[in-house]
Parts: C-alpha cells; sequence; structure tokens
C-alpha cells in the first residue's frame, strides 16, 4: 500500500497534525475577532434571544444584500481557503455535514440562530424527490453564487394527516433572496448549474410544533418528528430503554404521558405498554376516560382494540392494593 508522503509526516510527528490544526483555527479566531463579524454575531445574539430581524440591522442586511454577504464571506473564505492550501491535512474547524448533493457549514450559533452557509450539488444519481419537509421556524437565505431551479412549497390546507401543497416556479441566482416562515413554507431545489451557494440565517420557533413530511404527490403525511431538540433526546432514551427491556423504567416512562407534546407523550405511551403491559394500559385507560386530552380520541380507539384482542387487560386497568 502506497503512503503519500505528507501524511507519513504527519503520522511520524503527531505535532505537525496538531500545528497543522492550530493554523486553520487561528483563520477562525481572527475572523470571529474582526469588528465586522463582531457587528454580524452581536446582533445574531440578539436575534437568537427572539428580537425581530428588522430589530437587527447588521444581520439583516447580511440576507438581504449581496454586497454585505460577499463581504463577510469573502473574508474568511479567502483566508480559511489559502490556509487549508498550505495545511490540506487540516480539518475546517466549523460543524458541517453532507448528504444526497447538500453540504452545511454551520458559522455561528447563538441561543435559537443559526447562520449557515449551504452549497447545492446535483446529486450523482438518485431519482427526483417525492416528498417534502416542514420545520416550525423562520429561514432567510441570499444566494451568494450558481444558479437553480427551485420550487416554493406551501401547504395551503388539509387536516392532521394529509395537507393540500402548492408549488410555484423559483429561479434563484446571486442575490436572490427568500424567506421561509412557520410549518407552512419550504423549498425545493431541482435542478442545480454547477454549485449553488447559499448563506442562511435560520430560527426555530420559541415553541416549535413537529416536523412533518407530507408526499408531493397526494399530500398524504409520510412522517412527523419532535420540533424541540430536548424532546428528540427524549424520545431517543424511550427507544433505548425499550430496546434494553427495562421494565424496572416503565413507571418513568409512564409519567411522561403526563405532559410534554403530543408526539412524545404517546411514544411514551407506546414504550410503557410494550415494557410493562399492566402499568401502560392503566395510563391508557386514564387517557380514554380525560374527554379533554389532545390524546382521548386516539387513546380510547387503541384501549378498545387491545380490549378486544386481549380482554384479560380489563383486570389490570386498576392500580394494584398494597395492603
Amino acid at each position: 500500500m502506497r503512503i503519500d508522503p505528507a501524511i507519513a509526516a504527519l503520522r511520524s510527528d503527531g505535532a505537525l497534525q496538531r500545528e497543522a490544526q492550530a493554523r486553520l483555527e487561528r483563520v477562525k479566531a481572527a475572523w470571529l475577532a474582526e469588528p465586522g463579524t463582531a457587528t454580524v454575531l452581536q446582533a445574531l445574539e440578539r436575534y437568537g434571544e427572539g428580537a425581530a430581524l428588522a430589530d437587527c440591522a447588521p444581520l439583516a442586511a447580511l440576507v438581504s444584500e449581496i454586497g454585505a454577504a460577499h463581504s463577510l464571506m469573502g473574508r474568511l473564505m479567502g483566508a480559511m481557503i489559502g490556509s487549508l492550501r498550505e495545511n490540506p491535512l487540516g480539518h475546517v474547524p466549523f460543524r458541517h455535514q453532507y448528504a444526497d448533493g447538500l453540504a452545511v457549514l454551520q458559522l455561528a450559533q447563538s441561543g435559537r440562530a443559526t447562520l449557515s452557509l449551504l452549497q447545492y450539488a446535483p446529486p450523482k444519481s438518485g431519482p427526483a424527490p417525492d416528498s417534502v419537509c416542514f420545520t416550525d421556524g423562520e429561514r432567510y437565505e441570499i444566494c451568494l453564487a450558481g444558479m437553480a431551479q427551485a420550487r416554493r412549497v406551501t401547504v395551503t390546507g388539509g387536516g392532521p394527516d394529509k395537507a393540500e401543497l402548492a408549488c410555484s416556479s423559483i429561479r434563484i441566482a446571486a442575490g436572490s433572496c427568500l424567506s421561509f416562515a412557520g410549518l407552512h413554507e419550504t423549498k425545493l431545489v431541482d435542478r442545480v448549474e454547477g454549485r449553488l451557494i447559499m448563506l442562511r440565517l435560520s430560527r426555530p420557533a420559541a415553541k416549535p410544533l413537529p416536523s412533518v413530511e407530507y408526499c408531493l404527490a397526494d399530500g398524504a403525511l409520510l412522517h412527523r418528528a419532535a420540533g424541540e431538540c430536548h424532546e428528540s433526546r427524549q424520545e431517543l432514551m424511550l427507544a433505548v430503554l425499550g430496546a434494553m427491556q427495562r421494565r424496572d423504567a416503565a413507571p418513568a416512562i409512564a409519567s411522561l404521558t403526563l405532559a410534554g407534546s403530543e408526539s412524545l407523550r404517546w411514544q411514551a405511551l407506546r414504550e410503557c405498554l410494550a415494557l410493562d403491559s399492566a402499568v401502560g394500559f392503566r395510563e391508557l385507560s386514564r387517557l380514554a376516560r380525560d374527554g379533554a386530552d389532545p390524546l382521548h380520541g386516539p387513546a380510547r380507539a387503541l384501549r378498545r382494540d387491545l380490549l378486544a384482542q386481549y380482554p384479560q387487560l380489563a383486570g389490570v386497568e386498576r392500580e394494584p392494593c398494597l395492603a
């Protein structure tokens, strides 16, 4: 196996790798310390705390004026690319991810607000998207370079399990500005000419509703996910406890059915039923009796179906006597 001399040098002397990374970190620190960047970050902090974008002038200019966006990003990218040429095996010191032709570089985050750089590239293969996702928050985007054909997708009506979707064509080019609000608007990039570079400012709602994914063809609901990271972590913990068959955790899981989003409460109920049918069924019966609870209808239907299949569950509805 051939090992490149540059990689062999790094393997033989760890200090070289640490120094390469330190140089990239210094570029980032210098950019963050620049007066222009610091002004934007102060505005990002206010916006992340809940201020209106109109009251955060440097940030508003960044996502509405191509000159302001180019100035901020040009200073960073010029220095970072130069440092990468000298240290090609270093890692860009920003959180980043890549999937299906979309690369995301998180430049800054404060409170609920995030400033990111996005690159769309044509995927090497694969069918066109057949679904669309909506998240509860607001996004402002400005195109820095490239061109693309896209669609603005809007939810115009529907119900809990199906949405009425409307699409309008968008031509994106350098200087194009887009904005999306709430669970009713988003975009789909259909065709990219070369590369498309977008600067995005995003902020989820203070108490975001669950994110949803709909089928483009008929608007059918395909997936629903927690809108808050905290709830996502709780759902993951529920899944882990269920996979570990931790029956002793059933009472604690049952307590999660009392408060929180409908999605988290229902997931807790499902895991509780799987781990301890008696504890879980008592919680299910409680929800089925509470006509004011949003889960009343689904709980009644599930209780009815379970009793039809397992009549013995009727004997565990009441708490056991501890005497």
